[in-house]
């Protein structure tokens, strides 16, 4: 498939990478705008109307991602629609249109007296040397938890276990409750 849009080089490049990158993705609609977009194992979400992915390169770029450019061929639609007009060469050739004077001489400035009179002081404190950590470190009395499932139907499920007291007439009881 051979793309003929009016963006910059650059952009059509990586629109032309995005579209290959999506030769093994496939698609299935969901509902008349989302699709559901399998790329083997993974599976992300596609809103050509609002210009979303759930792998999120779509809104970052503001160019179809691989996921989005499956679904654009999947319903036969061109990508130029679907690209920030930012990127169009017209675009790009007006952010260059008026001149930017370079500055001149530092002895040259008019500085306010206001602004000469203000004191900037450094920052308070200092930030300890090498690299930052990832994550906190744990007090030894605090325990791992993962939560597997976030959902309200396996929640009391996961709280009898935990507490030892699990057994099927109790699950049965609390949606006798509700």
């Amino acid at each position: 498939m051979e793309i003929f849009t009016e963006l910059g080089e650059k952009y059509d490049k990586l629109l032309r990478e995005n579209l290959i990158a999506s030769e093994q993705i496939t698609v299935s609609p969901a509902t008349e705008q989302l699709y559901t977009v399998f790329e083997g194992v993974k599976r992300n979400i596609v809103c050509l109307e609002e210009g979303t992915c759930s792998c999120e390169k779509f809104q970052m770029d503001e160019l179809p991602c691989p996921h989005a450019w499956a679904v654009l061929k999947n319903q036969q639609l061109k990508p130029g629609q679907y690209c920030s007009f930012y990127y169009k060469k017209d675009k790009l050739l007006r952010t260059y249109e008026f001149p930017v004077n370079p500055m001149p001489d530092e002895s040259l400035w008019v500085i306010p007296i206001e602004v000469m009179e203000d004191v900037v002081l450094p920052p308070k404190g200092r930030r300890k040397a090498g690299r930052p950590r990832k994550e906190r470190l744990r007090h030894a009395s605090e325990k791992e938890f993962k939560r597997a499932f976030s959902c309200s139907f396996v929640m009391p499920y996961v709280e009898l276990s935990i507490a030892g007291n699990w057994e099927m007439g109790d699950l049965v009881s609390l949606y006798d409750l509700e």
